[in-house]
């Protein structure tokens, strides 16, 4: 009951907040190429059997993607029940990303991805103020 208590007023508080997700103010930008970074999530589940092979694949992948002009960072993600990963990859703008998927690296990462995954790969991905990634970087 003690639980249940605590839960309910955890609940009420939350309730009462007032979330401001609208900015204080207005960003103008100027509309050039660097106004903008690229955030690009790669969601693979793999096969059981195949992990430690795709962990090497990966890992070469990352090592690669990293070096790669214009590659701001990049994270691995794997949820530890599922053998399923995200990738987070932040590049600079668009047009540097569209030029690292046609790299050799790349390319043999998406082949050797055929074997390796349980499903195709899930790719999103979303622009975001480049201001952001200064702010939260320096």
């Amino acid at each position: 009951m003690t639980q249940i208590n605590r839960l309910q007023k955890l609940i009420d508080r939350l309730e009462k907040k007032d979330l401001k997700l609208e900015p204080l103010e207005e960003e103008i930008l100027e509309g050039n190429a660097k106004s903008h970074i690229l955030i690009v999530q790669r969601q693979m589940s793999v096969l059981e059997e195949e992990l430690e092979e795709f962990r090497l694949a990966l890992r070469q992948y990352v090592i690669s993607a990293t070096a790669q002009t214009g590659c701001l960072h990049v994270s691995v993600q794997k949820l530890s029940a599922e053998s399923r990963f995200t990738l987070y990859e932040f590049w600079e703008n668009t047009n540097l990303w569209k030029n690292h998927i046609q790299t050799n690296y790349n390319k043999t990462f998406q082949r050797s991805n055929v074997d390796f995954l349980d499903t195709p790969e899930l790719i999103t991905t979303m622009l975001v103020p480049a201001s952001w990634w200064v702010l939260n970087n320096n």
